[in-house]
């Protein structure tokens, strides 16, 4: 879409190569003060199964933007309503993560944890983002066979590598062969460009917004192409835009799940944690009296092959990757325990004491599996791959398995455990087809914005370090930084940081430069 992909190199932004801006040029058609397209009529109803406070639309969008008055796509949207209308302020949009998360299911839920502000002032919005609603379902089909599935999180050998890149060739070809209409036209930066259509629709000049996780990339996108349209925005649990999008350097040398360095992120917040169960001490943490190199013991074990829970032998992988499901708490209990009776079990021999230490730790892998930077949900196992479909349409990656394969092991050597489990995350981007791309953004990212961004980062978020959030307050004039002192992906439900959204979306008053939000609650209590 439009003339070029990059209007200028911005903060931190590489210049394209040629090949880039042939193929894949900016959509500069669909920027500028707002989305240039027919404004659909929002008819509200009942939504079906769901309380009588919530109230279901469709929306007809174009399906490219390019067009505008050629196909279109149904977007599916959920309002809540706020409680006192004649004191409303205005429509706040929400996007929870993902990619592939429901924006839908997540406004059902957004009065309650963002603040009486949120609840009593504003219709809360949520448009379920392209490949993910029903009516834009992200579906790839083939008649090749299915390969063989990897058990692991994570390939920890080259054989182990050559069966994920298999699983990843195998859905990026049914993308390239057989794809609905929808894949080749849901990159983020086409939601942002639904967001501002339906900001229209529903009268709003300015687009109030909170996205988590991925949903900060979204809001990152949006903001940078439609600056003087930025309302009360928050962006919480932070991803670096320049980093997921190209890298600073053209052509990519690292998939863009490593350029992020959310190993970083985790790698602290594991080994912080072995700390804090320390400081507590055993009648908190069952874990406690030197968690560290008990931890450590235990790695070495699982890379031996000899780990197990209740005789049953745990890959080193899989550790790691259930690890990291309850990294995503704001209190790490349980996790104290599992590791506790794998210690008991496996060093000090006390038995098969680890009963269901194995099926906790994969229920929370595979939580996380799909959409690894949304809160966790559950697992599929069909090409209905929002995820690929949105990420690979935004980034820019190399292209073949020894280029992942190389990132994972520096990253772990880099950030221990956590390396290969993040770089391994986006193997079907590798080749995925270019022509998704025509309708992305690739930056710049930043500049100055109607209103200022409030931007929240925890110290120990395992999937989007608070380098993000330093970034994003860096590119973003006059925009303020909170930080949420404490562990877990996203500051939701911290009271303090509630505190601080209530303010901001009553009033437009940012925190105090500087300002720290801590800890409700102790890391780990006793269970």
């Amino acid at each position: 879409m439009g003339a070029s992909l990059f209007a200028a190199a911005g903060p931190g932004q590489a210049a394209p190569t040629t090949r880039e801006s042939a193929v894949a040029p900016a959509a500069s058609a669909a920027q500028g003060d707002q989305v240039q397209a027919p404004i659909p009529a929002l008819n509200w109803q009942r939504c079906p199964d769901l309380p009588k406070t919530y109230q279901c639309a469709t929306a007809k969008a174009p399906l490219d933007y390019d067009n505008p008055s050629g196909p279109t796509v149904l977007l599916d949207l959920l309002k809540v309503a706020a409680t006192k209308p004649s004191q409303k302020i205005g429509t706040l949009f929400v996007n929870p993560g993902g990619p592939g998360g429901s924006s839908r299911g997540f406004a059902t839920m957004a009065g309650d944890i963002l603040g009486t502000t949120v609840k009593t002032r504003y219709d809360v919005i949520g448009i379920d983002p392209r490949g993910v609603g029903p009516h834009t379902e992200m579906v790839c089909r083939t008649d090749a066979p299915v390969p063989p599935y990897s058990p692991l999180s994570f390939p920890d050998s080259i054989a182990a590598s050559k069966v994920v890149w298999r699983q990843a060739e195998w859905a990026r070809a049914a993308c390239m062969k057989n794809p609905a209409a929808i894949v080749r036209h849901m990159s983020t930066a086409d939601t942002a460009r639904d967001m501002d259509l339906i900001r229209q629709a529903v009268g709003d000049q300015k687009l109030y917004y909170y996205g988590v996780s991925y949903g900060t990339y979204l809001g990152a996108t949006y903001a940078s192409m439609y600056p003087g349209r930025v309302g009360r925005f928050v962006v919480d649990g932070v991803l670096d835009p320049v980093a997921w999008a190209t890298g600073d350097s053209l052509p990519a040398t690292q998939p863009f799940s490593t350029r992020l360095r959310s190993a970083k992120g985790a790698a602290e917040a594991m080994v912080s944690g072995m700390r804090e169960c320390d400081r507590l001490g055993k009648r908190s943490c069952a874990f406690a009296g030197g968690a560290y190199a008990k931890w450590l013991k235990l790695v070495d074990l699982a890379k031996a092959g000899k780990l197990t829970a209740n005789g049953e032998v745990i890959p080193y992988p899989n550790l790691i990757g259930g690890v990291l499901g309850f990294l995503y708490g704001h209190t790490y209990s349980g996790l104290d325990v599992i590791l506790q009776q794998l210690w008991a079990e496996n060093v000090a021999k006390s038995g098969r004491v680890a009963s269901d230490a194995a099926s906790r730790l994969a229920q929370s892998a595979t939580a996380i599996a799909d959409a690894p930077y949304q809160a966790p949900q559950a697992r599929t196992s069909t090409v209905r791959d929002a995820f690929s479909g949105v990420a690979c349409s935004d980034t820019r990656n190399p292209e073949n398995r020894a280029d992942w394969w190389r990132a994972g092991v520096a990253q772990d050597k880099q950030y221990p455990w956590f390396g290969s489990l993040w770089t391994w995350a986006s193997a079907t981007c590798a080749k995925w087809p270019i022509v998704t791309k025509s309708d992305s953004y690739f930056g710049p990212f930043g500049g100055p914005t109607a209103n200022p961004i409030l931007v929240v980062g925890n110290t120990y978020d395992p999937a989007t370090p608070i380098h993000g959030a330093r970034k994003v307050a860096s590119l973003f004039e006059k925009s303020r930084l909170l930080t949420y002192d404490g562990w877990g992906h996203g500051a939701l439900g911290n009271s303090c940081v509630t505190a601080a959204f209530d303010r901001y979306y009553a009033t437009g008053a940012l925190p105090a430069v500087g300002a720290t939000c801590t800890m409700d609650a102790p890391l780990f209590s006793a269970s």
